[in-house]
């Protein structure tokens, strides 16, 4: 009766390896596993089995795998999460700002509403001389050019009429420094000024603003002939203007004639 071993699978290399060397062994010794069978084939057939593992035992090894790049995730970058409030988001549009519309203002038609516009209460309103028994309306006078033939073009007062007109280049009451410049007719119109010549030093001469009167003392009197270069020099010098407040009045002399001048100078006085 054969009795036979039974062998399981070698499931690892290290029992399939004793396996095989124990059957060289049991060749070598002239035994078998197979023992109610023994042959002379076994030991060759053991040796033959002992060498193929031997030579797949020394095949190479494939050489190790490289091994793989671990690649990383791509980061993500979080985007700040901006917090939705209930309260809406009003846009203010600002409008540009609109141009502003200046209203012109209407220009002065006369030389008086000029002066008014620029001195307003400070213009001379009236004259009042008591020795002469004078009282006049002053209104403010401007120049024109005069053409001469003997000579050059000169500026020439434009004429007051029937009342005293002020220089309006002169000063003005109440001004610290200046000489004040009034000048009348003294044969035509009302003849303001025809007995201007009769004043004297000391008389007294008034001065009404629309803010309040001033005081002037007569300290010269001078008549001057017009055609005399001499004299012309001399009645610039009068029309100057002055470092303390003065008054001079001017007209034209004789009373039947205008071949000379009259000035009267005055100064201001303190009123009491």
């Amino acid at each position: 009766m054969v009795n036979h071993r039974k062998s399981q699978s070698p499931k690892r290399g290290p029992r399939k390896t004793g396996f095989i060397l124990l059957c060289f062994l049991d060749a070598l010794r002239g035994k078998s596993f197979i023992r109610s069978a023994p042959s002379p084939i076994v030991p060759w057939i053991a040796l033959i089995i002992l060498l193929s593992w031997s030579l797949t035992a020394c095949q190479a090894s494939p050489p190790p795998l490289s091994p793989t790049p671990t690649l990383l995730p791509p980061r993500l970058e979080k985007t700040p999460r901006v917090p939705i409030t209930d309260t809406p988001t009003t846009i203010r549009i600002e409008e540009p700002p609109q141009a502003q519309v200046k209203t012109s203002t209407p220009f002065p038609q006369s030389l008086l509403e000029q002066a008014r516009s620029v001195y307003g209460q400070r213009l001379i309103q009236w004259i009042r001389i008591p020795t002469l028994s004078l009282l006049a309306p002053v209104a403010p006078v401007g120049w024109s050019p005069a053409e001469r033939p003997e000579g050059p073009t000169e500026s020439e007062w434009d004429s007051p009429g029937a009342q005293v007109g002020w220089v309006v280049s002169s000063a003005l009451p109440g001004d610290p420094q200046g000489n004040i410049l009034l000048y009348g007719h003294n044969n035509i119109e009302s003849s303001v000024f025809r007995d201007l010549w009769k004043l004297k030093d000391g008389d007294e001469v008034r001065l009404q603003t629309g803010e309040r009167e001033y005081r002037f003392q007569v300290a010269e009197v001078h008549i001057l002939p017009v055609l005399e270069r001499e004299a012309d020099a001399a009645y610039a010098e009068f029309l100057q203007p002055s470092r303390a407040p003065r008054l001079t009045l001017i007209s034209c002399w004789p009373p039947s004639g205008n071949t000379h001048r009259v000035i009267v100078v005055a100064y201001w006085v303190t009123n009491p």
